[in-house]
């Protein structure tokens, strides 16, 4: 038993000793990192106390190699490398190279992954690389050269957790929606949410000790179902990959799949009809404010206070509105019964208001020239009401199954991401403003 331990734990520690070598984009990741290494020493450490069977030079050994990396790993933690945008671009871009021509070696020094499953797809933490053996699943032991499943067939490789950070705090950076709304870890294709009205229990006061307890039991929530999908994408790809273009191919697939990823999302948030998700302004039993008139130039600040007014106001405090910025242009010239303007421009630092609420300008939402008679064109709500469900990993693979590939010989590079969105309590909650008929 205690050899069976020891073993382990130098299993273990051999894992262990491949710090994060390719850095980190903020202070923030770097702690969460070390912060996990030093609760797997601990858990180590207790686990060595209770080997009884082993000799004391074994232990001691093993002992010796828990302090030295835990020495290491104080001294790294003091100082971490953090990456430079340039840098990011160079190793991402050198990993897609590395994946286009199955260069296995580079793929595992920048700790990017097999993916070998197909719905739920392997955790880079599975993985450890080594010269001598490939590819390994960090938990089984396989005789000596003997690679981890048949890599030279595998072209599905999920890229290094860092580098999708940094994708991923680009995409936020373009998308208006992303910052608003509310995003929840998924490590399935789908979870169940409770979905409570405000409150949720009902109260009763007791007047008298020993008095029986009537109707006071909580109201059962309703449940939610919010799934996740792969979204996957094409970029036309070529295969001249040198160092001197490495950043270039880093900065590149950020940009394509940025601009791409938060046009989507936005989508995804506010206009989608079953595409696969439904967006907030086809969301089931929302209300509608039909305005004065049958164009959207008709709109007045009466018709936006009564909008507002139709939101309890217990909820109204969290919502903002959402328009086109042709449609904000018009709204900025309205006035209320006082002549004072509705708008609000942004000033020292604070955002913008109209009628006392914020907004946020997307240009996905319908502008003035397109709005017909009877449409939707704006949105009053709470963003937090939208869940965005997030299942972790980016996957990238050359991709030649195409028509174009058999007519032209173009090309692709595919990426794949997994995501979930989820309009909640929109009953009551969220107020379109729409044309008269």
């Amino acid at each position: 038993m205690g050899d069976d331990l020891l073993q382990a734990l130098e299993l273990r520690l051999k894992g262990m000793k491949r710090v994060e070598n390719t850095g980190f984009t903020n202070e923030a990741e770097a702690a969460g990192y070390f912060q996990e290494k030093e609760g797997i020493l601990d858990e180590m450490g207790k686990t060595l106390e209770s080997v009884k069977s082993a000799t004391g030079t074994e232990i001691e050994a093993v002992k010796a190699t828990l302090k030295e990396f835990r020495t290491m790993l104080k001294s790294s933690a003091a100082n971490p490398k953090e990456l430079t945008r340039q840098e990011v671009q160079y190793q991402l871009g050198k990993a897609i190279a590395a994946a286009w021509t199955g260069n296995m070696q580079a793929l595992g020094e920048l700790k990017c992954t097999p993916n070998l499953k197909s719905d739920n797809w392997n955790n880079p933490k599975d993985f450890q690389w080594t010269a001598e053996k490939g590819f390994q699943l960090s938990n089984t032991k396989a005789a000596l050269g003997e690679p981890m499943g048949n890599m030279a067939t595998n072209e599905q490789f999920l890229i290094n957790p860092i580098y999708e950070n940094a994708i991923m705090q680009d995409a936020a950076k373009q998308s208006v929606m992303m910052p608003l709304v509310k995003h929840r870890p998924m490590t399935g294709p789908s979870i169940f949410l409770p979905q409570r009205d405000r409150g949720g229990v009902e109260l009763k006061w007791l007047t008298a000790y020993g008095q029986k307890i009537d109707g006071s039991k909580p109201q059962g929530a309703t449940r939610v179902e919010l799934k996740a999908y792969t979204l996957a994408g094409f970029i036309p790809w070529y295969d001249e990959f040198e160092e001197d273009v490495f950043v270039d191919l880093g900065a590149m697939f950020m940009d394509e799949f940025t601009e791409t990823y938060a046009l989507e999302f936005d989508k995804q948030c506010l206009l989608a009809s079953n595409a696969p998700f439904t967006g907030a302004f086809n969301a089931a039993d929302i209300k509608q404010k039909v305005i004065s008139g049958a164009a959207a130039a008709a709109l007045t600040y009466k018709d936006l206070r009564e909008a507002v007014l139709m939101v309890p106001a217990e909820e109204r405090k969290d919502c903002r509105w959402f328009f086109h910025e042709s449609v904000l242009a018009h709204v900025t010239g309205i006035v209320d019964a006082n002549g004072r303007p509705v708008w609000r421009g942004p000033t020292d630092g604070k955002p913008g208001t109209v009628d006392g609420y914020a907004y946020t300008e997307s240009h996905i939402l319908p502008q003035m020239g397109d709005i017909v008679t009877n449409s939707s064109f704006a949105i009053f709500m709470n963003p937090k009401r939208i869940i965005h469900g997030n299942r972790k990993g980016v996957e990238i693979k050359r991709f030649d199954a195409t028509t174009e590939a058999l007519e032209y010989g173009e090309l692709f590079l595919r990426f794949r991401k997994r995501d979930g969105f989820l309009v909640t309590r929109a009953k009551g909650n969220m107020v379109l403003l729409k044309t008269g008929a």
